[in-house]
């Protein structure tokens, strides 16, 4: 195939793939129709580009003439000059690029360089963005260990190269086994290797393709990092990358680079997982030679590896095979021993399926290498005091005995060393114990749920949970530390599905079995204490709430370390803020954040939780200028972390609430949706509070738009929602029947609203102080309702309720997130209908001069009210100026938000009882 005509090829090769797929076979009849051999090429790889194949698959259907092409293409290159180098050898091809050697030729000094130049057959314009970017990204990086970056240019025809120092050396898997590295040398490299890409994420840098071939080890032993044809600049988007075009090594790709989920540090700790097992086991952890890359991909997304220890004894291993060929006594089982435990743990650590349960970073990695190494506890193991205990033997196995002998000589009581090493025996004999009895408590749940037991029906986790409950007390009665233990993980389990009555129930006998132990049991004290607070936080009961949480915050700063006593006192400022008392919440907040970035230098969900809530206060009290930029921190956070969509929601949440207080509706709704969308992915349609919470944060915006059968369903499913989970007598069950009532007000079904908001008053006056934001809503919600009957007696119901409303807004301990302008501009409407004008207008004209500094001009409540205030029944008779306004106020935001929207109504009415023409 010639030059051109490969060329060609390329391109419709590109212009079909980005055309739907049934609109290929047209594009190519019509691009060559006369041209059959090309129209062949171009079927054959457009069918390969689609199917499930790898990318041999692919170059293996782009022909010979073609492969042959790229090589022609590099050895024409031999001898060709490009600014003061000379390529003398063609080295290696990888991906779109051809590596080649160097020398210098301006006879300066004497140099042998590495030059990556495009192949012919890949020099698009992507192709040459990649190696230009490329580029950008090795001139950040200075490590011994990363290949340096010393020149770079284009050629003549534009096509960019690097120069690169040149790494005479192999792929540190096949150097390891010709040169029988044992494990602890393999750790070694490893572990310089993962600082290697520490220094790259420092650097906001994200390499995406760690995999041998990426990683040489030279000629004094040293691996040298290269190859950042695909890596990315954190700093070029949020903290994240994706994948995107899906440029990846399938054989090294994580599980959200398989997917395409955001691509973040944590991709690159996967990958040195997959070479981590690699080094150990001499063998990938996934699919093996021939894997068809549908099979590869599912088994990444989907199946556990086994353990590197495991994995060694079936044969397959390349690196028994290596030592076998060199005559050594490698056996699978000395090499299985040698890898069970620690190892085994950080493999599998590395290659956990969610990246924030990943190690935090490569350095995190490394340093658990350095600790395998010297015989130190792991963070990838359970830090238990028997574990402890046998590293620390391990470590000093001759200075042990010694020391304990000149101890006992030294303290001329035998007796006395003897009771210590027999209490820290007993004390790790107790805690295995606890173990096995904690084990077998759960196995025996488990075993006890089977098809033969159950065979009628499948059993919901929330059966499984009640089982385990009803046996704790009698047959862990002795054992109270696990009793204590199983309790808080059934309690959570229950709280996390919403079950938060019988979280409650699970609570209470363990809060008293925690007590009865007295300093022993003071950790699990706090983590009931803790964990009470939260249920009954959920459960609306606020008072109750902020007790338990003062207790936990008090022994969390006996036991805790920095990051426990942080969280103890963020949780403290949430139960205020729960309690509405936010200007004392605010500086407990403020000091919880100081304390946990101080814990937790750098990204933590704690951070991003706490960041949150901070701004959630603020918004609440309507310093939204401060809360946005630490809501859009902690997005920014948890995008970088890879935090799960469903908790991350919340944050969005919130987010989007501060848009629909500044007036962008649009970017609220879209951001609510998705959020509702990210929820009953994970919980079902109604199968969690939170669904429900986000129907009704839709529905109030369906209403704003007029959308009233919308919102009549969102409501009427958060409803059914949180009646079947929460009970009838909650606090988000009251917010639900509210905005069920105003839907059902707005709809004309007035008797049906009517009952709808006293319920809810009803629930609010039972949960709730008498000074509490909630009230306002339903005393707003009767005054509408009193005014829709359009009766002097309904004028006066809606005044009565807006003074009181207005009373609880008085009273409230710290500003808060309340209605006062529609209770205000209602409030002078209701007075207007009684005939008291002057007083209404002077309370309309005060709430559009406070709207008018505190909203921005497009804001559409400002719009709306601005517009309505010189309209009756605010005024007797309306200006020709104030009929002007409102009629192009209508007509604005009737496009807007629909010409069914309330405000919008509003607006015509006052027009109409002007006299002035509804067009």
């Amino acid at each position: 195939m010639e030059p051109g005509r490969w060329e060609r090829l390329q391109r419709l090769f590109h212009q079909a793939q980005a055309l739907p797929e049934d609109q290929r076979a047209a594009f190519v009849a019509t691009a060559c129709p006369d041209d059959l051999p090309l129209r062949g090429e171009l079927h054959r790889l457009l069918a390969a580009a689609s199917s499930d194949s790898d990318s041999d698959t692919v170059r293996a259907a782009i022909g010979g003439a073609a492969a042959s092409l790229i090589e022609t293409g590099a050895q024409g290159r031999i001898g060709r000059r490009l600014g003061p180098w000379r390529l003398v050898a063609h080295h290696a091809d990888g991906g779109m690029g051809a590596v080649y050697r160097a020398e210098r030729a301006d006879g300066e000094y004497q140099q042998q360089v590495a030059v990556k130049l495009l192949n012919p057959a890949y020099a698009t314009d992507d192709a040459k963005a990649r190696l230009s970017a490329e580029r950008r990204i090795l001139a950040r990086l200075e490590h011994p260990h990363i290949a340096r970056l010393l020149d770079g240019g284009s050629t003549d025809d534009g096509v960019p190269y690097l120069v690169m120092e040149f790494v005479d050396g192999e792929p540190i898997d096949a150097w390891c086994d010709r040169h029988g590295a044992d494990t602890t040398q393999r750790l070694r490299l490893f572990a310089q290797v993962c600082r290697a890409v520490e220094h790259a994420h420092r650097n906001l840098v994200v390499h995406r393709d760690l995999k041998p071939t990426n990683i040489l080890v030279d000629t004094q032993g040293q691996p040298r990092l290269l190859d950042f044809g695909i890596a990315k600049l954190m700093d070029d988007s949020p903290g994240v990358t994706r994948t995107g075009d899906r440029v990846l090594t399938p054989s090294h790709a994580s599980p959200e680079q398989i997917t395409g989920g955001p691509v973040t540090t944590a991709t690159d700790v996967y990958a040195l997982g997959v070479l981590l097992y690699d080094l150990l086991a001499g063998k990938p952890p996934y699919g093996g030679q021939g894997t068809p890359a549908a099979t590869l991909a599912r088994q990444i997304v989907e199946t556990q590896p086994p353990r590197p220890s495991t994995a060694v004894t079936d044969g397959s291993s390349r690196r028994l095979a290596a030592a076998r060929g060199r005559g050594e006594r490698l056996t699978a089982e000395r090499l299985a021993r040698e890898l069970a435990g620690d190892l085994d743990n950080i493999a599998l650590m590395a290659l956990r399926k969610e990246p924030e349960r990943r190690y935090a970073s490569a350095a995190a990695l490394a340093e658990d290498i350095d600790r395998c190494l010297a015989h130190l506890p792991v963070r990838a193991r359970p830090d238990t005091l028997g574990y402890r205990s046998a590293k620390f033997l391990r470590r000093h196995r001759v200075a042990v005995p010694v020391t304990a002998v000149a101890l006992v000589m030294a303290l001329g009581g035998a007796a006395a060393f003897t009771w210590r090493l027999a209490d820290e025996r007993d004390r790790a004999l107790a805690a295995e114990a606890s173990a096995r009895t904690a084990a077998a408590f759960t196995a025996s749940v488990l075993e006890n749920t089977s098809a033969a037991r159950d065979a009628a029906r499948e059993v919901s986790v929330q059966t499984v949970l009640e089982r385990a409950t009803a046996r704790v007390g009698s047959e862990l009665s002795d054992e109270p530390e696990v009793a204590t233990r199983m309790r808080l993980a059934i309690a959570t389990a229950f709280h996390s599905w919403g079950a938060y009555d019988e979280a409650l129930q699970a609570l209470q006998p363990a809060l008293e079995e925690a007590r009865a132990r007295g300093p022993a049991g003071e950790r699990d004290l706090a983590e009931v204490l803790t964990l009470l607070g939260t249920v009954t936080h959920d459960l609306g009961q606020m008072q109750t709430s902020l007790n338990w949480t003062r207790q936990a915050e008090a022994v969390w700063r006996r036991v805790g370390d920095a990051a426990e006593q942080a969280s103890a006192l963020s949780d403290l400022a949430l139960a205020l803020n729960g309690l509405r008392l936010r200007t004392e919440a605010e500086p407990v907040f403020r000091d919880a954040l100081a304390k946990m970035r101080e814990a937790h230098p750098g990204d933590h969900d704690d951070i991003a939780w706490l960041l949150n809530n901070l701004a959630w206060g603020l918004h609440a009290m309507g310093r939204l200028d401060e809360a946005q930029p630490l809501y859009e921190e902690a997005v920014a956070m948890q995008r970088r972390m890879g935090t799960a969509l469903v908790d991350r929601s919340q944050t969005q949440n919130n987010l989007a609430g501060l848009y629909y207080d500044r007036g962008d509706m649009d970017r609220a709704e879209q951001m609510w949706r998705e959020v509702l969308a990210q929820f009953e992915a994970v919980y079902g349609a109604g199968g969690h509070a939170a669904v429900a919470r986000g129907q009704n944060l839709l529905a109030v915006v369906a209403i704003d738009r007029g959308q009233f059968d919308e919102a009549l369903q969102l409501t009427g499913q958060a409803l059914a929602t949180n009646v079947r989970l929460l009970g009838e007598n909650h606090r988000w069950t009251a917010v639900t029947l509210q905005s069920h009532a105003v839907a059902l007000l707005r709809a004309g079904q007035l008797d049906e609203a009517e009952r709808h908001l006293l319920q809810a008053q009803a629930i609010r006056s039972d949960l709730l102080p008498p000074a509490h934001a909630g009230h306002v809503g339903s005393f707003l919600g009767l005054a509408r309702l009193g005014l829709a009957r359009n009766t002097a007696a309904g004028a006066t119901q809606a005044e009565r309720a807006l003074r009181e409303a207005l009373a609880v807004i008085d009273a409230l301990p710290s500003p808060d997130r309340v209605p006062l302008d529609d209770v205000e501009l209602t409030l002078a409407r209701a007075l207007a209908l009684q005939g008291q004008r002057a007083e209404a207008g002077r309370l309309a004209t005060g709430v559009v001069a406070r709207m008018q500094v505190q909203k921005a001009a497009s804001h559409w409540r400002r719009r709306a009210a601005e517009a309505v205030v010189g309209l009756p029944p605010f005024v007797a008779a309306a200006t020709p100026q104030a009929i002007a306004l409102a009629q192009q106020t209508r007509g604005t935001l009737g496009e807007q938000l629909g010409r069914q929207a309330p405000v919008v109504q509003d607006i015509e009415a006052g027009l109409r009882a002007a006299g002035a023409a509804i067009d």
